[in-house]
Protein backbone atom coordinates (compact mmCIF):
# COMPACT_ATOMS: atom_id res chain seq x y z
CA UNK A 1 0.00 0.00 0.00
CA UNK A 2 2.94 2.57 0.74
CA UNK A 3 4.16 1.86 -2.33
CA UNK A 4 0.67 2.97 -4.40
CA UNK A 5 0.83 6.40 -2.41
CA UNK A 6 4.51 6.70 -3.35
CA UNK A 7 4.04 6.11 -6.58
CA UNK A 8 0.89 8.36 -6.45
CA UNK A 9 3.31 11.19 -5.16
CA UNK A 10 6.03 10.32 -7.47
CA UNK A 11 3.55 11.01 -10.51
CA UNK A 12 1.95 14.10 -9.20
CA UNK A 13 5.18 15.70 -8.34
CA UNK A 14 6.63 14.53 -12.17
CA UNK A 15 9.54 12.92 -11.10
CA UNK A 16 8.04 9.30 -13.23
CA UNK A 17 7.32 10.45 -16.62
CA UNK A 18 3.59 9.81 -17.63
CA UNK A 19 3.55 10.82 -21.19
CA UNK A 20 5.51 11.28 -24.18
CA UNK A 21 7.77 14.66 -24.36
CA UNK A 22 5.91 18.21 -23.72
CA UNK A 23 5.21 18.80 -27.49
CA UNK A 24 5.83 22.93 -26.87
CA UNK A 25 8.74 22.11 -25.14
CA UNK A 26 9.81 20.16 -28.68
CA UNK A 27 8.94 22.80 -30.83
CA UNK A 28 11.04 24.94 -28.72
CA UNK A 29 14.15 23.01 -28.39
CA UNK A 30 13.91 22.05 -32.31
CA UNK A 31 13.45 26.08 -33.04
CA UNK A 32 16.15 27.15 -30.41
CA UNK A 33 18.89 25.12 -32.50
CA UNK A 34 17.60 26.00 -35.65
CA UNK A 35 20.37 27.68 -37.00
CA UNK A 36 18.18 30.52 -38.76
CA UNK A 37 17.30 31.36 -35.35
CA UNK A 38 20.33 31.93 -33.63
CA UNK A 39 20.26 35.83 -33.81
CA UNK A 40 18.69 37.10 -31.00
CA UNK A 41 15.21 38.66 -32.52
CA UNK A 42 15.58 34.14 -33.69
CA UNK A 43 15.74 33.14 -30.07
CA UNK A 44 13.25 35.76 -28.49
CA UNK A 45 10.64 34.98 -31.68
CA UNK A 46 10.62 31.13 -30.58
CA UNK A 47 10.29 31.72 -26.97
CA UNK A 48 7.19 34.40 -27.94
CA UNK A 49 5.83 31.20 -29.96
CA UNK A 50 6.15 28.78 -27.42
CA UNK A 51 4.57 31.11 -24.64
CA UNK A 52 1.46 31.59 -27.12
CA UNK A 53 0.90 27.83 -27.79
CA UNK A 54 1.79 27.31 -23.72
CA UNK A 55 -1.13 30.03 -23.36
CA UNK A 56 -2.96 28.43 -25.51
CA UNK A 57 -3.09 25.34 -23.47
CA UNK A 58 -3.31 26.97 -20.58
CA UNK A 59 -7.07 28.66 -21.64
CA UNK A 60 -8.00 25.13 -23.13
CA UNK A 61 -7.46 23.49 -19.67
CA UNK A 62 -9.25 26.14 -18.01
CA UNK A 63 -11.91 26.18 -20.02
CA UNK A 64 -12.58 22.17 -19.70
CA UNK A 65 -11.69 22.29 -16.56
CA UNK A 66 -15.32 25.09 -15.77
CA UNK A 67 -16.98 22.86 -17.63
CA UNK A 68 -16.19 20.03 -15.92
CA UNK A 69 -16.22 21.52 -12.07
CA UNK A 70 -19.23 21.53 -9.87
CA UNK A 71 -20.53 25.30 -9.59
CA UNK A 72 -18.10 25.90 -6.48
CA UNK A 73 -15.56 24.62 -7.06
CA UNK A 74 -15.42 26.15 -11.09
CA UNK A 75 -16.02 29.73 -9.09
CA UNK A 76 -12.96 29.23 -6.80
CA UNK A 77 -10.84 27.63 -9.86
CA UNK A 78 -11.81 31.37 -11.34
CA UNK A 79 -10.83 33.11 -8.52
CA UNK A 80 -7.36 31.02 -8.84
CA UNK A 81 -7.22 32.41 -12.44
CA UNK A 82 -7.71 35.65 -12.05
CA UNK A 83 -5.31 36.01 -9.17
CA UNK A 84 -2.62 34.12 -11.27
CA UNK A 85 -3.23 36.67 -13.74
CA UNK A 86 -2.48 39.14 -11.67
CA UNK A 87 0.53 37.39 -10.28
CA UNK A 88 1.92 37.01 -14.15
CA UNK A 89 0.99 41.09 -14.48
CA UNK A 90 3.14 41.60 -11.26
CA UNK A 91 5.68 39.05 -11.77
CA UNK A 92 6.39 40.35 -15.84
CA UNK A 93 7.19 43.63 -14.52
CA UNK A 94 9.48 42.52 -11.86
CA UNK A 95 11.28 41.12 -14.37
CA UNK A 96 11.44 43.64 -16.45
CA UNK A 97 12.53 45.91 -14.05
CA UNK A 98 15.55 43.55 -13.18
CA UNK A 99 16.25 42.45 -16.85
CA UNK A 100 16.50 46.78 -17.12
CA UNK A 101 19.50 46.16 -14.93
CA UNK A 102 21.24 44.61 -17.44
CA UNK A 103 23.17 45.27 -20.71
CA UNK A 104 23.51 42.93 -23.29
CA UNK A 105 21.51 41.58 -25.85
CA UNK A 106 21.59 38.26 -24.62
CA UNK A 107 19.29 39.39 -21.60
CA UNK A 108 16.60 39.60 -24.38
CA UNK A 109 15.90 36.32 -25.35
CA UNK A 110 16.53 34.98 -21.64
CA UNK A 111 13.62 37.59 -20.48
CA UNK A 112 11.42 35.95 -22.75
CA UNK A 113 12.33 32.72 -21.64
CA UNK A 114 11.42 33.27 -17.75
CA UNK A 115 8.34 34.68 -19.18
CA UNK A 116 7.53 31.69 -21.20
CA UNK A 117 8.63 29.77 -18.15
CA UNK A 118 5.58 30.93 -16.35
CA UNK A 119 3.03 30.58 -18.56
CA UNK A 120 4.65 26.82 -19.24
CA UNK A 121 4.23 26.33 -15.67
CA UNK A 122 0.43 27.12 -15.06
CA UNK A 123 -0.70 25.57 -18.39
CA UNK A 124 0.96 22.53 -16.98
CA UNK A 125 -0.53 22.76 -13.86
CA UNK A 126 -4.13 23.19 -15.09
CA UNK A 127 -3.49 19.88 -17.53
CA UNK A 128 -2.25 18.27 -14.39
CA UNK A 129 -5.66 19.33 -12.73
CA UNK A 130 -7.48 18.14 -15.19
CA UNK A 131 -5.98 14.82 -15.98
CA UNK A 132 -6.93 14.08 -12.29
CA UNK A 133 -9.87 15.33 -12.62
CA UNK A 134 -10.83 12.71 -15.23
CA UNK A 135 -9.21 9.78 -13.40
CA UNK A 136 -12.73 8.49 -12.93
CA UNK A 137 -14.01 8.98 -15.84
Amino acid sequence: MLSIALGAALLLRGLVPTQAADPTEVALARCLDDPANASTAGQTGCEGAAERAYDRRMNTAYAALLRALAPEAATRLRQAQRSWIAFRDADTRARSALFATRQGTMYVPMQAGSTTGVVRDRALQLETDLRILRIDD
